[in-house]
């Protein structure tokens, strides 16, 4: 029996009968031995005859091609052959587990696997066709035609019903894929690049874009251990009337006491709503609070909140007395001062020293043998010191100068404060009744700005009030901290020393490292603004470190002996994110490239290795139908290996071959689709023009081979062609690619510096509407003026510089741009920017639209600019890509400039330049000639006449002007070089003098 035939089961009465009795076997009209009725029989299926066990004397008999007496006995032969249907061939009959995407015979298997249901064989249709032609013909009284009539108009209506189930099974899979290709089409992608709130849509066009200059970063907090990134954006989203649903991107971070909290970059006024929103939340068990700080760097130095930096506190000796102890001898003297020195007598802690000469004076008749004790109470007597130190001569020092109590020194700190900024001070604390024990009191002054504060500061600075000096302390109002490990310290020890030893000015920002056990808590402030956040950028960029191209995954492992082989053998710290699957090492510029190599070599080590996983069973079919050969085009044919009885797939070629077997796992568990598994037939891949193999349909339609797509999803790093398009139709298709499909083909941390490409690319295309911070090293932009509005001041929220958003200058506070500009007197360097250009003999010209300068080497006068636009040469006009060409045609007659160079370069020997010009310089040479002729023989001077120019020596005196010609632009040529070089060593001072005051642009520090 072959597979696929069909085994009617047998009772187990029956067949315990058939064992006892064979005989049974030769008599098929036997009742006993046929108790049920055949269904397969009924509907004219059952293909055994009188072989089936199961009864076929029913009322509903299958049609015979012959009719029979029913007295009549008929051979086996002919019951076999009236009673059977015909056996179906090999791949009649569908494969189900084929369907279902889990059959594992391929091609050894039986049973069909054409997409579609095959129709009934050949073979059968005869045996229907007879049998419903027999049954008409049989008499009615048989009871067969009417039975048949209706089971083939049954078995058509099953087949219909078939046919229209499977119609709607490929329009709702067809829907379903719609429904994801408009998904994935609107899907987009918030990111932080750069400091700016970036959302990008399909093809990583920029959708929107919130400046760096325009966010502000909210700390959420305290959160639970086990909250989830989701979680917190639910938490966000439910806010609907703060705003916040669009343009928002937050990571959750470990404070410093182990709790967690959400750093939350976001617009200004959005952020503002939701503070207000969010503060005090209950959230989970836990009360929310919220603050917010200027600066929006998830991954660089953390703000810290300074409540009090807009007070000052001002901080004197209470009134005292000094007593001098005499004792019997200096030894006795010595004792006394180590006993008593620091004791706490009458509240204060006095203190005790040898009664010594004062320096610089001679004090006559002194006691060496007696010691002085200070800080003692005003209201302390003889008899009570006597007591404390145990002495029968003591006597009481005299107060030099005007002394004055603690509340006349606080009423005149006042006085002076309010005398230092009127109407500034909003509260004066007064000091305590009681002091110290060190006999210090203190007020503080509450001010409405840390400026007035500081004013204050100043004002009050070494100023003594009677014999009192008084101390001030001031907060500075800016305080950022950065936790590093302390092996990446010790990696780069030398730059930290060196970031430390090129500050000089200890007032303007202090810097403190402290070593923490395992990791080292760096800690900045400062009360300038400009000097605090350029060291901060300088903080940041060196804490940030080196990136290393590649990534595997082994990297990411706790304990991986590779990086600490990196750092023994090297010097250099190697640090994993597993998050963001990037490397970055950390030391000094020899460290680092000898660590570069070994990484690259280890990558390449382990991109040789084997990486084997166990498919899941309803993934077998995906791999079998297509998965196999995408991976084969993609890796290539020897890195891929499957074993279809375990399941086991195996892949070589490092973290790309992973990417790309994780992806199509994953979309094998998502089912076919219909959009990613185009059927691969005479359709024309837009990048190799050649069949397409392995095909990848996207949502406009176009099929790519899998591996052309990824190549130029993964070359649009190198190459200028962002956003991504659909290259169809003679790249006419231009449909943007949908982020899911980019994410398909590229690991994460490629993915990320795609985004940042796309970033890039937008910000050089709209060069008008963004800026770049000027301070160095410093990735913020800021949005310029709105034409036809009036300029504001931003402030940069990594290195607080400020800057006018109208002239892209320094801000000029209280003045309009042009004040500004003249102030600063920029007309002299434009003068000379201009002077070099013009010097450059039209060689060098200003974009119109960006005034960069530009400098055309050869081609044609069609230029490009970097920020889009396209200019003619000739009259610097901008035009667009399709109609530059036409104008030049029209206005110019060429697109070269030759015709213009025939007239611009008078140099060129052979070509008129002016007539005029070249008749007087004929004349003149001519004079000269006749003249010194005539001297020579004696004859009157004769006046030469342009006409003789034609005679010989007319032709004479024109290779003497093309000598005259060549000595003058030989001067002009040499005057030029000489501007170039004055020009160049100009420019070199001027580097030379910036980079001089860069390395000088410096403020203190101390270390902890």
């Amino acid at each position: 029996m072959e597979l696929g035939d069909h085994v009617p089961p047998i009772p187990p009465s029956l067949t315990r009968i058939h064992r006892m009795n064979p005989s049974t076997e030769s008599s098929p009209s036997d009742s006993n031995r046929r108790p049920a009725t055949c269904r397969l029989y009924a509907q004219g299926r059952c293909r055994f005859g009188d072989k089936c066990w199961f009864s076929h004397a029913t009322d509903v008999q299958p049609t015979l091609l012959e009719p029979t007496s029913a007295n009549t006995p008929s051979s086996p032969t002919s019951r076999q052959s009236s009673d059977a249907r015909p056996r179906p061939k090999r791949g009649e009959i569908p494969c189900r587990a084929w369907k279902a995407g889990t059959c594992t015979k391929g091609s050894k298997c039986w049973f069909g696997h054409d997409i579609e249901s095959k129709p009934a064989p050949d073979s059968v249709k005869p045996y229907k066709q007879n049998t419903s032609t027999t049954a008409r013909a049989l008499p009615v009284e048989e009871g067969h035609s009417t039975s048949d009539l209706r089971h083939a108009e049954r078995r058509a209506q099953l087949e219909a019903e078939r046919a229209r189930a499977r119609g709607a099974d490929v329009a709702a899979a067809r829907e379903r894929a719609n429904a994801v290709t408009r998904e994935e089409a609107a899907k987009t992608i918030t990111q932080v690049v750069f400091g700016s709130i970036v959302t990008f849509s399909a093809g990583l066009d920029v959708r929107n874009l919130v400046t760096g200059f325009e966010t502000c970063t909210l700390r959420v907090g305290p959160l639970p251990l086990d909250v989830k990134e989701d979680d917190i954006h639910a938490l966000i989203l439910g806010f609907q009337d703060s705003g916040a649903t669009d343009h928002f991107h937050f990571v959750i971070k470990r404070r410093p006491d182990r709790r967690l909290e959400a750093h939350i970059v976001t617009g200004v006024a959005t952020g503002r709503a939701l503070a207000l929103e969010l503060d005090g939340v209950e959230f989970r068990e836990e009360t929310l609070g919220v603050e917010t700080s200027a600066t929006n760097s998830l991954e660089g130095m953390n703000a810290e909140n300074v409540q009090s930096s807009e007070i000052l506190t001002i901080s004197w000796r209470a009134p005292s007395v000094r007593y001098v102890a005499e004792y019997v001898d200096i030894a006795v003297a010595n004792d006394k001062v180590k006993e008593l020195d620091r004791v706490i007598y009458g509240g204060r802690r006095v203190k005790v020293e040898m009664n010594a000469q004062p320096r610089g004076r001679y004090v006559r008749n002194l006691s060496l043998n007696a010691i002085k004790i200070n800080n003692l109470p005003p209201s302390v007597t003889d008899e009570d010191v006597k007591n404390f130190a145990n002495s029968t001569s003591v006597k009481r020092l005299p107060i030099g100068g005007v002394s004055y109590t603690v509340g006349e020194i606080a009423r005149l700190v006042r006085e002076d404060i309010e005398r230092a900024v009127p109407g500034g001070l909003k509260k004066f604390d007064d000091p305590p009744g009681t002091c110290t024990m060190e006999g210090v009191v203190a007020a503080r002054a509450h001010f409405s700005s840390w400026d007035e504060a500081h004013t204050t500061h100043t004002h009050l600075s070494d100023k003594r009030y009677g014999n009192q000096p008084v101390w001030l302390r001031l907060p500075d109002p800016m305080h950022f901290t950065l936790v590093i490990p302390v092996e990446q310290y010790k990696a780069q020890k030398e730059q930290w020393d060196s970031l430390l030893d090129s500050i000089k000015d200890r007032k303007a920002c202090t810097l403190h490292i402290r070593d923490s056990g395992n990791i080292m808590r760096i800690r900045l402030s400062g009360s300038v603004k400009e000097a605090t956040g350029a060291l901060k950028v300088r903080v940041e960029n060196l804490a940030r470190g080196d990136k290393v191209e590649g990534w595997h995954r082994s990297f990411g492992f706790p304990g991986n002996p590779f990086v600490s082989h990196i750092h023994s053998a090297t010097g250099a710290y190697l640090r994993a994110d597993s998050k963001r699957q990037s490397l970055n090492v950390y030391g000094a510029p020899r460290a680092v490239d000898r660590a570069r190599e070994m990484v690259k070599s280890e990558l390449e080590r382990l991109a040789s290795l084997d990486y084997t996983v166990t498919l899941a069973r309803n993934s077998v079919g995906f791999f079998v139908r297509e998965g196999i050969q995408q991976l084969k085009e993609i890796i290539g044919e020897n890195n891929v290996k499957f074993t279809m009885s375990s399941r086991k797939i195996t892949v070589s070629g490092g973290e790309e071959a992973r990417h790309a077997l994780d992806r199509l796992i994953t979309l094998s568990h998502k089912g076919n689709q219909g959009v990613g598994s185009a059927a691969q037939g005479s359709e024309t891949c837009p990048i190799c023009y050649d069949t397409v193999s392995s095909a990848h349909q996207l949502g406009c339609g176009h099929t790519y081979c899998v591996a052309c797509l990824r190549h130029f999803i993964s070359s649009a790093l190198e190459s200028d062609q962002l956003p991504l398009t659909c290259l169809g139709d003679e790249t006419q298709c231009r449909v943007p690619i949908p982020i899911p499909t980019i994410q398909q083909f590229l690991p994460p941390a490629t993915f990320n510096r795609l985004l940042e490409a796309a970033f890039d690319t937008y910000i050089a295309k709209h060069p008008e509407e963004y800026k770049h911070c000027k301070t160095p090293d410093c990735t913020q932009i800021y949005r310029s003026v709105v034409v036809g509005r009036v300029p504001q001041t931003r402030h940069c929220p990594s290195c607080f510089s400020a800057v006018c958003n109208g002239c892209h200058e320094e801000a000029h506070d209280g003045l309009s741009c042009a004040e500004g500009k003249a102030r600063r007197d920029p007309e002299e360097q434009e003068r000379l920017n201009d002077a070099w250009i013009a010097s450059q003999g039209g060689r060098v010209k200003k974009c119109p639209q960006c005034h960069v300068p530009i400098e055309k080497l050869e081609g044609c006068n069609h230029i490009s600019c970097r920020c889009g636009a396209h200019i003619c040469w000739r009259c610097m006009g901008i035009f667009t890509q399709e109609t530059i060409y036409p104008h030049m045609h029209r206005a110019h007659q060429t697109i070269h400039d030759d015709a213009l160079a025939a007239q611009e370069r008078p140099g060129d020997i052979g070509i008129p330049v002016d007539i005029e010009e070249q008749l007087e310089l004929f004349r003149q040479v001519g004079e000269r000639r006749i003249a010194g002729l005539q001297r020579a023989n004696g004859a009157r001077p004769v006046r030469w006449q342009p006409e003789d120019a034609h005679d010989g020596l007319g032709f004479n005196m024109v290779h003497e002007i093309r000598e005259l010609d060549r000595e003058r632009f030989r001067r002009i040529e040499e005057q030029n070089r000489m501007i170039r070089e004055q020009r160049l060593r100009r420019e070199a001072e001027e580097e030379r003098r910036e980079a001089q005051a860069r390395q000088n642009a410096g403020w203190g520090c101390a270390i902890m």
